[in-house]
């Protein structure tokens, strides 16, 4: 094998490390079969070999012994693939039944959907430009119809699970018109990066895994010069000869079971936008709350089941019988519910050739093991930042859930930050993709207000700044009022009056004013004065009624401010 298909077909060291953590996010977010076949839950030699049914019903074999009604021989996979291509191998073992009834709560999604409703409970602010092919993309950014709130916040959603998101911006062949792809960071296999002469680090070259499938496995190979799709037939196939299930006349063949497309990037980068959750651990692989999270949600949902097995193997008292009764019984004696033990009549005193007793086992198991649970759940909030209802009880002020609110405030706008250099990042491809410029109006803005309190703290700083605009003036001219004049002739004259020589001139509102003296600095020096620049208040005043203008755009309603 070349060493470019050895490249495509390895993996990389980090994703070989993180993919088991990736994929316990990503499962403890979707829940249902992705979670429950994927064995998470704690397993005992005894839940594979003890029948689901033998903790309920007995039979009696001839030699006299008790024996389960149906005996399961059933063996662990040694991983979830595996067990989930051989489950029913593990049909009718109690390991089977727990996967079944035992409750877990996907707080995971919970706490993913509650940080996302927060950054999008006021839509972001995008001024794209006028052109009509803009206002075409932004419904279906990713040909799948969704348009590019919709987009954002599944990346939003994945990053926050991932901690990392790869998206790309690729133009079809055939097409104009850019679209979007996002790729999990399952997907991205291998990558490599490079430095610059200046010693910034560049990626310079990133593997994708498009399918994978029992007929062949498909890349994507990106590169500053070229994209290539690879086709890998599986050797196995049962097919025979392999052959790519595309009708493209760029198609070419490495080998047997090997094709390429071969597309060249005529950007000359690679047109991929990494997101990161929060800061990175490494280059592609980045921290996330929700791997805690996760790894809280598993442990808890291995307690329920030791619950489970306590109640299921415990909670109904064994019931002693000596041989006789149990005879009168044919053997089908039970301690479950409604169970009926016959015994002899009339049977007093030393006579009596019966024993019957019931042993009830110690519930202070369960009862430290629900303990645990809460006290594991209570750190679950407090790691993700949540509110709590102990936590609200506990409080005798509103200074410790106002420090939970500032932490999670202070999370969200990161994330904020992060998804708007996201976004431009990408319309910068898709801008050098269509072979147009960037308008200069062009801007994307994440809200930062996420409650009541941050936005009457952001008035509150917009106030002080037209505070400090208002107060330029006297802070910087003094008390007197600075000389203007409408000719040169007039500035020169007044240099002339204070010591000096010559005129120097500013634009403002009005036109063009004269000033004495050939330099600003050097009337500064006789006058003590300083004007205020017309462009730096100009510049301020603008910002100042940007801001206001999107605070009130996405937090005003019938019903609000």
């Amino acid at each position: 094998m070349s060493d470019y298909l050895n490249y495509i077909t390895s993996t990389h060291n980090l994703y070989d490390r993180y993919r088991s953590d990736w994929r316990l996010c990503i499962n403890s977010y979707h829940g249902g079969p992705e979670y429950k076949d994927a064995h998470y839950l704690r397993a005992y030699q005894v839940d594979f070999n003890t029948p689901s049914e033998m903790v309920n019903t007995y039979d009696r074999a001839e030699d006299g012994s008790y024996v389960a009604k149906f005996r399961a021989k059933v063996t662990q996979g040694t991983s979830s693939q595996e067990v989930t291509r051989g489950q029913d191998r593990l049909s009718g073992s109690f390991y089977e039944e727990k996967l079944d009834a035992v409750p877990w709560y996907n707080y995971v999604k919970l706490i993913t959907s509650e940080y996302n409703s927060i950054l999008f409970r006021n839509p972001p602010q995008r001024y794209l430009g006028d052109q009509p092919e803009m206002e075409e993309f932004v419904e279906d950014v990713d040909g799948a119809g969704n348009s590019l709130g919709e987009f954002m916040s599944q990346v939003d959603v994945l990053t926050t699970v991932y901690g990392v998101l790869h998206i790309g911006c690729y133009k079809p062949i055939g097409s104009d018109v850019p679209k979007f792809k996002v790729h999990t960071p399952e997907d991205v296999t291998n990558w490599s990066y490079t430095y610059n002469p200046d010693g910034t680090l560049e990626l310079d070259s990133m593997v994708i895994r498009v399918e994978a499938s029992e007929y062949h496995s498909v890349f994507r190979v990106l590169t500053k010069d070229y994209i290539d799709t690879i086709f890998i037939g599986n050797e196995d196939n049962e097919d025979g000869d392999y052959v790519p299930p595309v009708d493209s006349p760029d198609l070419e063949q490495l080998d047997d079971l090997t094709y390429r497309i071969r597309q060249e990037n005529e950007l000359g980068y690679i047109p991929v936008v990494t997101c990161y959750q929060n800061v990175p651990v490494y280059n592609n692989i980045g921290s996330t709350i929700i791997m805690d999270v996760a790894q809280i949600q598993r442990s808890v949902y291995g307690d329920n089941a030791e619950i489970y097995s306590a109640i299921t193997y415990s909670t109904h008292p064994s019931l002693v019988i000596d041989e006789n009764t149990d005879a009168l019984n044919d053997g089908q004696v039970n301690a479950e519910p409604g169970g009926i033990v016959r015994v002899q009549g009339g049977l007093t005193g030393d006579n009596q050739n019966y024993v019957f007793e019931f042993v009830s086992p110690s519930l202070d198991n369960i009862r430290e093991i629900r303990e645990l649970i809460d006290s594991k759940l209570n750190k679950l909030t407090q790691i993700a930042m949540l509110r709590s209802e102990d936590l609200i009880k506990a409080s005798n002020s509103g200074e410790q859930i106002e420090i939970y609110d500032d932490k999670l405030a202070a999370l969200i706008r990161k994330k904020a930050t992060n998804l708007e250099n996201t976004e431009s990042k990408l319309f910068n491809i898709y801008f050098d993709w269509t072979n147009q410029q960037r308008p200069d109006d062009f801007r994307i803005s994440y809200s930062r207000q996420y409650n009541k309190r941050a936005l009457e703290s952001e008035l509150k700083e917009i106030d002080t700044l037209m505070g400090v605009v208002n107060k330029y003036d006297e802070l910087f001219r003094g008390s007197q009022e600075v000389p203007e004049y409408a000719t040169e002739a007039e500035a020169i004259a007044e240099a002339n009056r204070l010591g000096g020589t010559g005129a120097h001139s500013h634009e403002d509102e009005n036109g063009i004013i004269y000033m004495p003296f050939a330099t600003h600095e050097e009337y500064e020096a006789a006058t003590g004065n300083m004007v205020a620049e017309p462009e730096f208040k100009a510049n301020m005043r603008n910002k100042i009624r940007t801001r206001l203008e999107e605070l009130m755009s996405s937090t005003a309603t019938n019903s609000s401010l």
